[in-house]
């Protein structure tokens, strides 16, 4: 026997999640409303499962991908192959937290002007989760950024023997080695650091704001906290000590760079897929509480 699947489940109990009038004139009876409820919860507990399974899978690549690029670094056969993807992967996870913050002001703005039937604690629920998301992503790029080589003090020459006229010198393959690579290194840690300086002072401000609007205390604690945080991972990024990495060969490179283009490419598909759903999530999660706030009056009414 075949198991259809979700979706196709979720899209065959939508279809039974309205009541049935039978009457122009004669509204829904309280057991109409039950079974739509009914329906509607089984929807709704479908496309949750969906997001979450997708979730999981995501954060499962993202969390593999962090690894591999962590314990890796470049030699002078590979040259910065493996800067530039820790490069990319890097300006790839800022995008993602930025997607995340347009979500979560969405549903920040639906606590100020409602739009959807959410409760308060759904909307909070989902707020958390967006800023747990958001954390992991910084967190994950200072893991990255850690594991960029740290400045080395190389001769820029080196002897290579000597004649008649003195000692030769040659370029030191390592200094120049080490120059092309902590370029990377100075560039990323200076946009990490002005990012969080940039997140600080918003968060600052953002406080200065709560407090004069009388917000509640715990609002304001929140935001100390991370505030302190982020300060936290400041030093983290400020501080000389990077991670120690395997270096790898060119060939190894050009195949993690085929692999890591690929990696890429399939998680932003899976993150369209994943938006598409939370905001269907969100509707349904919306109509499950509008079905039952219905059969709460209907109820009411005929007792």
């Amino acid at each position: 026997m075949k198991t259809r699947p979700i979706h196709i489940l979720a899209a065959t109990l939508a279809l039974t999640a309205q009541p049935c009038i039978h009457g122009a004139s004669q509204p829904p009876t309280a057991a109409q409303w039950e079974a739509a409820l009914t329906a509607r919860e089984q929807r709704t507990a479908l496309l949750r499962d969906e997001l979450k399974a997708l979730d999981t899978r995501i954060e499962g690549r993202i969390g593999t991908l962090i690894g591999a690029l962590q314990s890796i670094g470049d030699s002078k056969d590979s040259r910065t192959k493996v800067a530039r993807m820790k490069e990319q992967t890097i300006e790839a996870l800022k995008k993602n937290i930025g997607y995340f913050q347009t979500k979560r002001a969405a549903l920040q703005e639906e606590l100020r002007r409602p739009t959807l039937r959410l409760t308060e604690e759904q909307k909070r629920k989902g707020l958390a989760v967006f800023d747990e998301r958001i954390e992991k992503r910084v967190g994950e790029i200072l893991a990255v950024q850690k594991s960029l080589p740290a400045h080395k003090d190389y001769e820029r020459y080196r002897a290579t023997g000597s004649d008649w006229t003195g000692t030769t010198y040659a370029m030191n393959e390592d200094y120049r080695q080490n120059q092309r690579l902590t370029a990377y290194t100075n560039s990323q840690r200076k946009e990490i650091e002005e990012g969080l300086r940039r997140s600080i002072a918003r968060i600052e401000q953002q406080n200065r704001a709560l407090k004069t609007a009388n917000a509640p205390a715990e609002e304001i604690a929140k935001n100390d906290t991370l505030i302190a945080e982020r300060r936290r991972q400041l030093a983290v990024a400020l501080s000389p000590v990077a991670t120690p990495t395997r270096a790898i060969g060119q060939k190894e490179a050009l195949d993690l760079d085929k692999a890591l283009q690929i990696a890429i490419g399939e998680l932003r598909k899976d993150f369209t897929t994943l938006f598409a759903r939370y905001s269907a999530y969100l509707q349904e999660l919306s109509a499950v509480n509008q079905t039952r706030d219905a059969l709460a009056a209907a109820k009411q009414k005929h007792s």
